[in-house]
């Protein structure tokens, strides 16, 4: 261990040399227990503060998986089910065209529905964001798609607001027949999850999950005013431009959860874990199977990607937004796994998990 260890230290070191960002923070887990952590730069560059296990942190899309989570979870206390054709939870669910009449929430989780990639609508109704990234030419393609934006975001008032938005889609393939990753369409299970258990997503995830798992700097958009919250940057220019922080109440089932290095492992060790937590063994079983194929050796699960490296299955996901970089990764069959959470965008976090990965996948 203490050989694998060096090497990941060496790796860490190269990346850091290699790579411009203002804080990062890793985790590694095996067997149920933390065994390294690396804490790099800072949360906050004008104060100085420095980049910590407990600093609060976007996770971004790696909060698919918690709603995944929680789905599975509802299935299991509840008269739901994810197979069961959507329309039959939410009498209100269509798109413009297409058996969306077949579309259950399995689809949804494994971005198998036959949504558009493209819809970006939940991400705009971060106000912060919205100003924000109007002044960049890169982002100016979300803005194209809307004619009516201000009045469309203005209407937005609700998760079921969010679903009937989806009648203005129209299906790209028949549900079940293709994948591609739709971010918008896990409001629609925030809703669906919503009118069957008759409490909020948030009340959900955090009874359910979040409390249970003693995930206690996990937050679900947090005050802005958090002493521990992370601050956001780009990189522009040969300098840091200080970001926003990422807020969205509707959207926080597809990204707008907020946790720590330290919380995230002790997430990761409970769903790869051997006795059961918050879900069942079976419906574990079925969150890491391969149900989208997207390539020989790369899958999508429910809420997680699962991809074939040598003989071993490794469950992962990244998180990206403007002012962040997130990544989750495990091989649970060694209960192996780790977490990296950055401030600031387009860090190649993928290839240095791969790499830590390799280490430990022998």
């Amino acid at each position: 261990m203490h050989d694998r260890l060096h090497k990941v230290d060496e790796i860490i070191g190269n990346f850091v040399n290699d790579q411009k960002f203002p804080g990062l923070s890793l985790h590694i887990v095996s067997d149920g227990d933390s065994i390294f952590t690396f804490d790099y730069g800072y949360s906050n560059i004008e104060l100085k503060k420095p980049m910590q296990q407990d600093t609060v942190s976007s996770i971004m899309s790696i909060s698919k998986s918690i709603t995944a989570l929680a789905m599975l979870h509802l299935e299991e206390n509840s008269d739901f089910n994810l197979d069961t054709p959507i329309i039959e939870y939410l009498p209100y669910f269509k798109t413009m065209s297409g058996r969306y009449n077949k579309i259950t929430s399995k689809h949804i989780l494994s971005h198998t529905a036959g949504f558009p990639d493209n819809i970006w609508l939940v991400t705009l109704l971060d106000y912060g964001l919205y100003e924000f990234a109007k002044k960049l030419p890169e982002y100016q393609f979300i803005y194209k798609q809307f004619p009516n934006l201000e009045e469309t975001l203005t209407n937005l008032k609700s998760r079921e607001d969010i679903t009937k938005y989806f009648s203005n889609s129209d299906l790209t393939y028949e549900p079940g027949q293709g994948w591609l990753y739709c971010t918008d369409s896990y409001v629609i299970l925030a809703d669906i999850l919503e009118k069957i258990s008759g409490l909020t997503w948030e009340e959900y995830v955090t009874e359910n999950i979040i409390k249970p798992l003693n995930m206690d700097n996990t937050y679900i958009n947090p005050s802005t005013s958090l002493q521990t919250m992370n601050n956001y940057y780009l990189y522009r220019q040969s300098d840091y431009i200080k970001l926003p922080t990422p807020n969205n109440s509707l959207g926080a089932p597809v990204g707008f959860i907020y946790s720590t290095a330290n919380d995230m492992a002790k997430y990761l060790i409970a769903i790869m874990g051997t006795e059961q937590k918050v879900i069942s063994q079976s419906s574990r079983s079925k969150m890491f199977s391969r149900i989208a194929q997207r390539e020989p050796g790369l899958s999508y699960g429910l809420g997680w990607k699962v991809k074939k490296v040598r003989e071993s299955k490794v469950i992962e996901h990244a998180g990206g937004y403007p002012g962040v970089s997130s990544f989750a990764s495990m091989i649970p069959a060694k209960q192996f796994g780790l977490v990296i959470l950055c401030n600031t965008s387009d860090v190649p976090l993928q290839i240095l998990s791969d790499k830590i990965i390799d280490i430990f996948n022998h």
